[in-house]
């Protein structure tokens, strides 16, 4: 538990120092939303449902665009959604990384 606990400290340190990147992402994406909610002629809930749906790379395909803004805006969506989740594990790599030294008692330089 001690060990999960270091972790989560790091992880949440690190996160601090991309938070903004991921809320721009995140805001992007509801943009995008907007995009294709006004493009394909559907409501922005369904829309927002599809760009979560799409940035997570799940892709029921419940709601698929036709247009072909609506095509490239889901593409972009995807995009953001990997660099999204990209960087959560990049974070998560990192802070893992600091627990372990952190518990061997070497140190790595800081972020």
């Amino acid at each position: 538990m001690k060990d999960f606990v270091l972790f989560v400290r790091h992880f949440f340190k690190i996160l601090s120092l991309v938070g903004h990147v991921l809320l721009a992402l995140l805001a992007l994406m509801a943009i995008a939303a907007g995009v294709i909610s006004w493009a394909e002629g559907m409501n922005y809930w369904d829309a927002l449902y599809f760009a979560a749906i799409t940035g997570l790379t799940i892709g029921y395909g419940d709601v698929v665009p036709v247009t072909a803004v609506g095509r490239i805006v889901a593409i972009l969506i995807g995009l953001m959604g990997v660099v999204f989740f990209g960087i959560i594990v990049a974070v998560a790599t990192r802070a893992l990384v600091h627990s372990v030294e952190e518990r061997r008692g070497t140190k790595s330089k800081p972020d």
